[in-house]
Protein backbone atom coordinates (compact mmCIF):
# COMPACT_ATOMS: atom_id res chain seq x y z
CA UNK A 1 0.00 0.00 0.00
CA UNK A 2 1.25 3.94 -0.65
CA UNK A 3 1.76 5.71 2.02
CA UNK A 4 1.48 9.64 2.32
CA UNK A 5 5.04 10.17 2.81
CA UNK A 6 6.36 8.04 -0.24
CA UNK A 7 3.84 10.04 -2.54
CA UNK A 8 4.90 13.10 -0.65
CA UNK A 9 8.22 12.95 -0.95
CA UNK A 10 8.17 12.12 -4.28
CA UNK A 11 7.55 16.10 -4.88
CA UNK A 12 9.86 17.64 -3.43
CA UNK A 13 11.26 19.03 -6.23
CA UNK A 14 8.00 20.27 -7.23
CA UNK A 15 8.20 22.58 -4.00
CA UNK A 16 9.28 25.64 -3.11
CA UNK A 17 10.37 26.55 0.64
CA UNK A 18 7.98 29.16 2.16
CA UNK A 19 10.30 31.61 4.09
CA UNK A 20 9.60 32.44 8.26
CA UNK A 21 8.48 35.93 9.09
CA UNK A 22 11.59 38.70 8.18
CA UNK A 23 12.02 42.00 6.74
CA UNK A 24 10.55 41.32 3.63
CA UNK A 25 8.05 38.27 4.01
CA UNK A 26 4.21 39.61 4.54
CA UNK A 27 4.34 38.27 8.11
CA UNK A 28 0.24 36.92 7.47
CA UNK A 29 1.10 35.13 4.01
CA UNK A 30 4.28 34.37 4.08
CA UNK A 31 4.14 35.81 0.25
CA UNK A 32 6.62 39.18 -0.92
CA UNK A 33 5.11 42.66 0.38
CA UNK A 34 6.04 45.48 -1.13
CA UNK A 35 9.76 46.88 0.08
CA UNK A 36 9.03 48.73 3.35
CA UNK A 37 5.60 46.97 4.27
CA UNK A 38 5.18 44.40 6.82
CA UNK A 39 1.94 42.86 5.12
CA UNK A 40 1.54 42.12 1.38
CA UNK A 41 -1.04 44.50 -0.71
CA UNK A 42 -3.20 41.37 -1.19
CA UNK A 43 -3.54 40.55 2.51
CA UNK A 44 -4.49 44.25 3.81
CA UNK A 45 -7.01 44.32 1.63
CA UNK A 46 -8.89 41.21 1.90
CA UNK A 47 -8.59 41.43 5.80
CA UNK A 48 -9.77 44.61 6.20
CA UNK A 49 -12.88 43.50 3.99
CA UNK A 50 -13.92 40.92 6.40
CA UNK A 51 -15.28 41.07 10.72
CA UNK A 52 -12.59 38.19 11.47
CA UNK A 53 -10.39 37.97 9.37
CA UNK A 54 -7.08 35.42 10.44
CA UNK A 55 -3.76 36.42 10.27
CA UNK A 56 -2.08 32.88 10.78
CA UNK A 57 -1.33 31.96 7.25
CA UNK A 58 0.91 28.48 6.60
CA UNK A 59 1.24 27.35 3.03
CA UNK A 60 2.76 24.03 2.66
CA UNK A 61 4.83 25.55 -0.55
CA UNK A 62 5.12 28.34 -2.77
CA UNK A 63 4.51 28.16 -6.66
CA UNK A 64 4.45 30.01 -9.64
CA UNK A 65 2.22 30.02 -12.42
CA UNK A 66 3.17 27.24 -15.76
CA UNK A 67 5.36 25.11 -12.69
CA UNK A 68 4.42 21.44 -11.86
CA UNK A 69 2.47 22.16 -8.72
CA UNK A 70 0.59 24.85 -10.55
CA UNK A 71 -0.41 22.21 -12.88
CA UNK A 72 -1.65 20.03 -10.25
CA UNK A 73 -3.38 22.26 -8.41
CA UNK A 74 -5.07 23.87 -11.69
CA UNK A 75 -6.21 20.24 -12.81
CA UNK A 76 -6.48 17.79 -10.22
CA UNK A 77 -10.18 19.32 -9.95
CA UNK A 78 -10.95 17.52 -12.99
CA UNK A 79 -8.25 14.54 -13.75
CA UNK A 80 -9.97 11.08 -14.07
CA UNK A 81 -7.38 9.18 -13.26
CA UNK A 82 -7.49 11.34 -9.84
CA UNK A 83 -3.89 10.83 -9.98
CA UNK A 84 -3.01 14.70 -9.57
CA UNK A 85 -5.49 14.64 -6.71
CA UNK A 86 -3.44 12.37 -4.53
CA UNK A 87 -0.24 14.36 -4.94
CA UNK A 88 -1.74 17.13 -3.38
CA UNK A 89 -3.42 15.55 -0.54
CA UNK A 90 -0.53 13.57 0.21
CA UNK A 91 1.24 16.87 0.37
CA UNK A 92 -1.20 18.47 2.31
CA UNK A 93 -1.10 15.38 4.54
CA UNK A 94 1.93 14.79 4.88
CA UNK A 95 2.68 18.57 5.42
CA UNK A 96 0.07 18.73 8.43
CA UNK A 97 2.10 15.43 9.25
CA UNK A 98 5.02 16.95 10.50
CA UNK A 99 3.35 20.41 11.73
CA UNK A 100 0.83 20.34 13.69
CA UNK A 101 2.88 20.90 16.60
CA UNK A 102 4.03 24.06 15.12
CA UNK A 103 0.61 25.38 14.12
CA UNK A 104 -0.53 24.59 17.61
CA UNK A 105 2.29 26.12 19.23
CA UNK A 106 1.38 29.67 17.50
CA UNK A 107 -2.29 29.26 18.04
CA UNK A 108 -2.60 28.38 21.72
CA UNK A 109 -3.34 24.89 21.22
CA UNK A 110 -4.66 22.47 18.00
CA UNK A 111 -7.76 22.44 16.37
CA UNK A 112 -10.81 20.22 16.81
CA UNK A 113 -12.07 20.04 13.22
CA UNK A 114 -10.52 20.38 9.59
CA UNK A 115 -12.63 21.81 6.92
CA UNK A 116 -11.94 23.31 3.51
CA UNK A 117 -13.34 26.34 1.61
CA UNK A 118 -16.34 25.59 -0.76
CA UNK A 119 -16.41 26.38 -3.88
CA UNK A 120 -17.18 29.54 -5.08
CA UNK A 121 -17.94 28.25 -8.75
CA UNK A 122 -20.82 26.20 -9.83
CA UNK A 123 -19.55 22.97 -9.47
CA UNK A 124 -22.22 19.93 -8.00
CA UNK A 125 -21.39 17.79 -5.42
CA UNK A 126 -18.48 17.46 -2.80
CA UNK A 127 -15.36 19.96 -3.14
CA UNK A 128 -12.86 18.00 -4.83
CA UNK A 129 -10.15 18.85 -1.93
CA UNK A 130 -12.49 17.41 0.27
CA UNK A 131 -13.34 14.31 -1.68
CA UNK A 132 -9.28 13.77 -1.45
CA UNK A 133 -9.20 14.07 2.54
CA UNK A 134 -11.38 11.24 2.48
CA UNK A 135 -9.14 9.29 0.95
CA UNK A 136 -6.40 9.82 4.00
CA UNK A 137 -6.79 7.62 7.34
CA UNK A 138 -6.42 10.04 10.17
CA UNK A 139 -6.89 12.85 8.32
CA UNK A 140 -10.29 12.26 7.23
CA UNK A 141 -11.95 11.53 11.00
CA UNK A 142 -10.84 15.14 11.53
CA UNK A 143 -13.09 16.62 8.29
CA UNK A 144 -15.99 18.07 8.65
CA UNK A 145 -17.50 19.99 6.40
CA UNK A 146 -18.45 23.36 7.82
CA UNK A 147 -19.49 26.04 5.42
CA UNK A 148 -21.51 26.38 1.83
CA UNK A 149 -21.76 29.35 -0.79
CA UNK A 150 -23.50 32.16 0.03
CA UNK A 151 -25.14 34.99 -1.92
CA UNK A 152 -22.09 37.76 -1.69
CA UNK A 153 -19.49 37.29 -4.00
CA UNK A 154 -15.86 37.15 -3.70
CA UNK A 155 -13.42 38.74 -6.21
CA UNK A 156 -9.42 38.81 -6.82
CA UNK A 157 -8.54 40.69 -3.22
CA UNK A 158 -11.95 41.68 -2.56
CA UNK A 159 -12.87 39.26 -0.14
CA UNK A 160 -16.46 39.24 2.22
CA UNK A 161 -18.01 38.37 5.42
CA UNK A 162 -21.39 37.06 3.46
CA UNK A 163 -19.71 34.31 1.22
CA UNK A 164 -20.37 31.79 2.91
CA UNK A 165 -22.52 30.58 5.83
CA UNK A 166 -22.21 27.54 8.67
CA UNK A 167 -23.96 24.42 7.88
CA UNK A 168 -24.41 23.94 11.78
CA UNK A 169 -24.25 25.78 14.91
CA UNK A 170 -20.58 26.30 16.09
CA UNK A 171 -20.19 26.51 19.76
CA UNK A 172 -16.40 27.60 19.81
CA UNK A 173 -14.78 24.89 18.08
CA UNK A 174 -11.48 25.37 17.29
CA UNK A 175 -11.08 24.70 13.41
CA UNK A 176 -8.09 24.45 10.64
CA UNK A 177 -9.13 25.78 7.35
CA UNK A 178 -7.31 24.23 4.79
CA UNK A 179 -7.53 24.85 0.84
CA UNK A 180 -5.72 23.99 -2.37
CA UNK A 181 -4.12 27.72 -3.25
CA UNK A 182 -3.80 30.68 -1.83
CA UNK A 183 -3.68 34.28 -4.58
CA UNK A 184 -5.15 37.13 -2.93
CA UNK A 185 -6.87 34.98 0.11
CA UNK A 186 -10.30 36.43 -0.30
CA UNK A 187 -11.70 32.76 -0.08
CA UNK A 188 -10.03 31.80 3.00
CA UNK A 189 -10.56 35.46 4.40
CA UNK A 190 -14.33 35.09 3.24
CA UNK A 191 -14.50 31.65 4.90
CA UNK A 192 -12.27 32.25 8.59
CA UNK A 193 -14.40 35.41 9.38
CA UNK A 194 -17.66 33.28 8.27
CA UNK A 195 -16.74 30.50 10.45
CA UNK A 196 -15.93 32.89 13.34
CA UNK A 197 -19.06 34.98 12.82
CA UNK A 198 -20.60 31.76 13.52
CA UNK A 199 -18.73 31.00 16.89
CA UNK A 200 -16.04 28.76 15.98
CA UNK A 201 -12.19 29.62 16.89
CA UNK A 202 -10.07 29.68 13.69
CA UNK A 203 -6.79 27.84 14.09
CA UNK A 204 -5.03 28.89 11.21
CA UNK A 205 -5.82 28.86 7.15
CA UNK A 206 -3.59 26.04 5.17
CA UNK A 207 -3.32 26.06 1.94
CA UNK A 208 -1.11 23.43 -0.54
CA UNK A 209 0.44 25.88 -2.25
CA UNK A 210 0.65 30.16 -2.10
CA UNK A 211 1.11 31.73 -5.70
CA UNK A 212 3.82 34.08 -6.33
CA UNK A 213 4.50 36.23 -9.43
CA UNK A 214 8.47 36.50 -9.86
CA UNK A 215 7.18 39.52 -12.64
CA UNK A 216 5.44 41.56 -10.39
CA UNK A 217 8.47 43.79 -9.33
CA UNK A 218 11.85 44.16 -8.73
CA UNK A 219 11.70 42.57 -4.58
CA UNK A 220 9.02 39.58 -5.64
CA UNK A 221 11.26 38.44 -8.49
CA UNK A 222 14.40 38.52 -5.59
CA UNK A 223 11.87 36.80 -3.44
CA UNK A 224 11.15 33.97 -5.42
CA UNK A 225 15.14 33.63 -6.51
CA UNK A 226 15.92 33.42 -2.79
CA UNK A 227 13.67 30.55 -2.19
CA UNK A 228 14.02 28.90 -5.52
CA UNK A 229 17.27 28.14 -4.44
CA UNK A 230 16.77 26.69 -1.15
CA UNK A 231 16.55 23.03 -1.16
CA UNK A 232 12.62 21.95 -0.01
CA UNK A 233 12.47 19.90 2.77
CA UNK A 234 9.06 19.15 4.74
CA UNK A 235 11.62 19.60 7.97
CA UNK A 236 11.35 23.05 7.57
CA UNK A 237 8.18 25.23 8.57
CA UNK A 238 7.71 28.85 7.84
CA UNK A 239 6.74 28.96 11.54
CA UNK A 240 9.22 27.06 13.35
CA UNK A 241 11.03 23.61 13.94
CA UNK A 242 9.00 20.15 15.11
CA UNK A 243 9.43 16.91 16.34
CA UNK A 244 7.13 14.67 13.70
CA UNK A 245 3.99 13.15 14.47
CA UNK A 246 1.71 10.03 13.67
CA UNK A 247 2.61 9.33 10.03
CA UNK A 248 -1.40 9.45 7.46
CA UNK A 249 -2.07 6.15 5.79
CA UNK A 250 -3.59 6.49 2.98
CA UNK A 251 -6.97 4.68 1.07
Amino acid sequence: MTTVSEIALSLTRTCTTVPPEQYDVCRVCHGSPSPGFAVCYSCAQTMSQVSFPCDRVVPASLYKTRSQLHYFLKYYKDDPRKDFAVKIVALLSYFLARHSGCIASTAGGRWDIITTVPSTKDRAGEHPLATAIGWVTGLRDQHEMLLRRASAAIGHNAANDLAFEPLRTLDGERVLVVDDTFTSGARAQSAASALARGGAQVVAVVPIGRVINPEYNDSTREYWDRQSRIPFDFETCCLEPDTSEEEYDMW
